[in-house]
């Protein structure tokens, strides 16, 4: 192919001359004066020192990546804005995308932006000064846009939080007032201490009322012995005795007086089985009139201790029963106070960030910061050379490798095919290449593969099969002639060859008398059998697959050999058999190619190596 290629040169020479021609005039057609300017910008820090407070992270605007702020550079919103300031350099506004570049200064925070203006140096000049500014203040927009943003959303979070402050304010309100608790120590503490001094209170009463109780039964025991019909019962058994001195008991007086006394018994049975007598009737003496009034006055003192003490155990109850209830009380009201101080915090972080997101929203100091700025004297006027060069090359090598395709389409590569290409269609080494043109050179090199490959092997019991169904009848017949003439030079004696496959090769052509041509394998060894030397290889030849009686002679082929012309026919026909081959041979164990010289100087060159190739690797 490369032989094929090279030599239709002058075709390929003027495909490459036209294209690289009609390529440099078209990069002269559209090459123009340019003045490139680069200004240099350096990534700005978002200031970390804006907060409002000592809790929480600052609000800033985000940290863009490297990759995000070259995208910035080139954004199509600073163009416009520049081009619109810029307009007397009649730039279209679709080129400016074009005349634009920006790129990063590895491992730094420099960036480039690049403008190349087709206007001139001064041009160059005021619109890189003024893209500058645009893409500062395109990134202060952006930075500004977002800080609205979150501002509107901290100030819904702001306003949510304020509602619900409110709103545990008034449950706070409302606990306080329903459970009577405003919250802290101090008023345990006082419920505590009130505890106490009732526990200490109601014992003081409960004593009071016992003592009081204690008098009162004496003083009842008191006035009871002041009764005024004991003291008369007294005077009349003290007069009854009297009677009795004097009289006796059937006396009038004495009964009388008997009578008294029993009247007076049963009156005191009588109060005796009533329980007691009415305080009233043991008056009428100093004493139980003094008994009357101080039993009257305790039994009053002892009411009121009594009052006081079911008061003060009722009080008592009630405070133990509000101290019992405080740890749920304290529970839910630190609940609560939590919920509002959670909130509040949140509320003051929240404003907090909400002034700090005030700060960026009215002045966001951007991304970018001019590190050298538009100096006349760094712009690059561009070349009116390179283009034109550049685009005459990459046209040249595409003109000529249409030019070579189209010749390869265009005109027929020929039939003959190299001795390389030969021994890939047969998968095996170079055993002898034979030209065709030259009877001289064939007999020479005929006569060298029977000296270095056939002779050596005579002697030895081998069997040796050469397949020639690539071979036209007139090729195979001069190659057995030739082959037949050098070992008849060598040995004196004609060739044996035993014909596998019977095709009428030497029907119309006489054999000649040193080819001595059998038909079908050998005989067995009992039988005379025709050799060129007595014990040693047997030669056979087949065009095509053998009839099924002698195809068995083909497994015991000791080694075969591929005879084929150098030709398209010749590959085709081996590449058809090859099945065969694979089937019923062991592997190929050379390669024979009967080839003729090619035409043009560079097909020759090529076919040397060729030739190089597949002796060298065989």
């Amino acid at each position: 192919m490369l032989a094929g290629v090279l030599a239709r040169w002058p075709w390929i020479a003027i495909g490459m001359v036209v294209a690289g021609a009609l390529g440099t005039l078209f990069g002269m057609h559209i090459t123009h004066h340019s003045y490139s300017l680069t200004v240099s910008l350096i990534k700005r820090r978002v200031p970390q020192t804006v907060q409002t407070s000592e809790s929480g992270h600052a609000y800033r605007p985000v940290d863009l990546n490297d990759a995000t702020l070259l995208a910035t550079l080139l954004a199509t919103e600073p163009l416009d804005m520049a081009l619109n300031r810029c307009a007397q350099n009649g730039v279209d506004p679709n080129r400016i995308n074009t005349l634009v570049e920006a790129k990063q200064l590895t491992g730094t925070d420099i960036f480039h932006i690049t403008y190349n203006s087709p206007v001139s140096p001064e041009d160059a000049v005021a619109f890189t000064a003024i893209w500058a500014e645009e893409i500062n203040a395109y990134t202060q927009r952006l930075q500004q846009t977002e800080a609205r943003e979150v501002l509107f959303i901290l100030q819904k979070e702001v306003t949510e939080r304020e509602q619900q402050l409110d709103i545990i304010n008034q449950a706070i309100l409302d606990f306080s007032k329903a459970n009577d608790y405003l919250g802290g120590e101090a008023q345990v503490a006082a419920v505590l201490a009130k505890l106490s001094q009732l526990e200490i209170l109601l014992e003081t009463t409960r004593a009071t009322a016992a003592a009081k109780e204690e008098q009162l039964k004496h003083c009842t025991e008191q006035i009871h012995r002041q009764s005024p019909i004991e003291s008369q019962l007294k005077t009349a058994k003290d007069e009854l005795a009297n009677l009795r001195s004097t009289y006796t008991d059937a006396n009038p007086l004495v009964q009388a007086k008997q009578q008294s006394i029993d009247y007076l018994n049963e009156q005191i049975e009588a109060s005796a089985a009533k329980g007691q007598l009415e305080l009233n009737s043991y008056t009428g003496t100093a004493l139980g009139n003094q008994l009357y009034i101080s039993i009257l006055n305790l039994r009053n003192e002892l009411l009121e201790a009594s009052n006081q003490v079911r008061s003060l155990e009722k009080l008592y109850q009630a405070t133990a029963k509000r101290l019992a209830g405080f740890p749920a009380i304290i529970s839910a009201y630190d609940v609560l106070k939590r919920k509002n101080t959670t909130i509040t915090e949140e509320l003051t972080l929240m404003n907090n960030r909400l002034k700090e997101a005030e700060i960026f929203a009215s002045s966001a100091p951007g991304y970018w910061q001019v590190f050298q700025a538009p100096d006349v004297r760094r712009i690059i006027p561009s070349s009116l050379v390179k283009k034109p060069a550049i685009l005459g090359a990459v046209c040249g090598i595409l003109g000529g490798g249409l030019a070579t395709l189209l010749t390869l389409l265009l005109t027929h590569r020929t039939t003959r095919r190299s001795v390389l290409e030969c021994c890939v269609a047969t998968r095996a080494p170079l055993a002898a290449c034979i030209p065709t043109t030259s009877d001289e050179n064939a007999r020479a090199a005929i006569h060298h593969y029977w000296i270095t490959q056939l002779a050596p092997r005579l002697n030895t019991p081998s069997s040796i099969l050469w397949w020639t169904p690539a071979l036209d009848p007139g090729d195979e017949r001069r190659f057995w002639t030739m082959l037949a003439s050098a070992a008849r030079d060598d040995t004196g004696k004609p060739i044996h060859i035993h014909d596998l496959t019977p095709d009428a090769l030497w029907d119309d052509v006489a054999c000649p008398d040193y080819v001595k041509w059998h038909a079908g394998p050998p005989p067995t060894a009992n039988a005379s059998s025709p050799a060129l030397i007595s014990n040693g290889a047997t030669l056979f030849r087949a065009s095509s697959l053998p009839h099924c009686e002698t195809r068995e002679s083909l497994m015991k082929i000791d080694c075969w050999m591929t005879v084929l012309s150098g030709n398209v026919d010749s590959l085709r026909r081996t590449d058809q058999y090859l099945p065969i081959c694979t089937t019923y041979l062991p592997p190929c164990g050379g390669t024979i190619v009967l080839t003729s010289p090619p035409a043009g100087r560079i097909r020759a060159a090529a076919d040397v190596i060729s030739l190089y190739l597949a002796q060298r690797f065989s």
